[in-house]
């Protein structure tokens, strides 16, 4: 079953238009694929399954080397040429083209996607996603908090509008006073980096706060590691 939920469509104009976004997708391998034909009670051993498909996979590579498009009922695969060429003589250049494998669903591919049976859930909401904060001071990572120095926080859709004092990255204490970091050096989706401001000794979490969508409220993601500030003397090498 190929379970989504309705998120609204930010790439049109129209506030009614929503987008299916699938949910709780697991993946399965090559060897899945040979377990499900053993459980159907399959002559072929898990050992020749694997040797066959190997032999089938080199027999595909080959031909697509050799330039051929190959359709078979599962897939259909072709080689074209991607960029650019300046005029109608100049000769393929690696360092400014390149070869492509075009790869789109045959026939039983296709019908069994007409055959796919499809369930709305509720979807989760995108929010902010902090991994890692990399403590430049300490030299640690989702440990400590060294202020005065830098610190470099990994992870997705990190990015905030600096103006906005409802977004930000905000270290809060246990008894949940809140700091919000005032100077950012790097704000990107990916990273950022800011200067740690000055924290009274303790265990802090670190939430960032975002605006992800216009017209939408800032969400929140939390680091999951909690981070110690401790006394300037022990912080510093013996």
């Amino acid at each position: 079953m190929l379970e989504y939920a309705l998120f609204e469509n930010h790439l049109t104009s129209d506030p009614n238009d929503f987008m299916a976004v699938v949910q709780n997708q697991q993946s399965r391998s090559q060897e899945d694929v040979i377990d499900q034909m053993i459980s159907r009670g399959s002559t072929v051993t898990k050992a020749e399954a694997f040797s066959v498909l190997e032999e089938y996979a080199i027999a595909l590579v080959q031909l697509a080397q050799e330039g051929y498009a190959v359709n078979t009922p599962l897939f259909n695969l072709s080689p074209s040429i991607k960029g650019v060429f300046n005029g109608d003589e100049e000769a393929f250049n690696p360092a400014r083209h390149t070869v492509k494998i075009n790869v789109t669903p045959g026939t039983r591919l296709k019908e069994a996607a007409s055959q796919i049976v499809v369930k709305r859930v509720q979807g989760a909401s995108p929010q902010p996603d902090p991994l890692y904060l990399d403590d430049l001071g300490s030299g640690t990572r989702n440990e400590q908090l060294t202020p005065g120095n830098i610190a470099q926080l990994k992870g997705s859709r990190l990015k905030f509008d600096t103006a906005d004092p409802q977004q930000g990255i905000f270290l809060i204490a246990a008894d949940n006073a809140e700091t919000k970091v005032v100077t950012i050096s790097r704000n990107k989706p990916a990273q950022v980096d800011f200067l740690i401001p000055q924290l009274a000794t303790g265990n802090y979490r670190l939430e960032v706060r975002a605006v992800l969508f216009a017209g939408q409220e800032a969400r929140s993601g939390t680091l999951p590691a909690e981070l110690n500030v401790i006394p300037e003397e022990s912080s510093q090498p013996s």
